[in-house]
């Protein structure tokens, strides 16, 4: 009876173990997308105009340098992973096509 009750107790005991919730911060990286910016940027905009609002890219494209991305990835504690990626594509110095694309992961 010992032996039985001690097993339940180690049973009951590392099963609460995974009832525990450890804290997990929200992480954003990235350049911050907003619809705000977005609306602000209109096509024929310099490329200055177009970094005075949505700010320097954190990534550069060396192989297409017309081309520019702003990435924000958003990870809120236990949910889903968002990304939103914002392209920009400047044709002789102004802004000629606006893309954007929003991503949330599976797991």
């Amino acid at each position: 009876m010992k032996k039985f009750i001690l097993i339940v107790f180690i049973g009951l005991s590392l099963s609460s173990c995974s009832l525990l919730h450890v804290h997990k911060t929200d992480v954003e990286q990235g350049n911050i997308i907003t619809q705000e910016k977005i609306k602000r940027l209109h096509l024929g905009m310099t490329q200055e105009e177009v970094i005075a609002i949505m700010g320097t890219s954190l990534t550069e494209n060396i192989f297409v340098p017309h081309r520019v991305d702003y990435i924000y990835t958003y990870q809120p504690g236990r949910s889903r992973m968002v990304e939103k990626r914002l392209t920009l594509i400047f044709k002789n110095g102004r802004l000629q096509d606006i893309q954007q694309t929003t991503f949330i992961s599976n797991a």
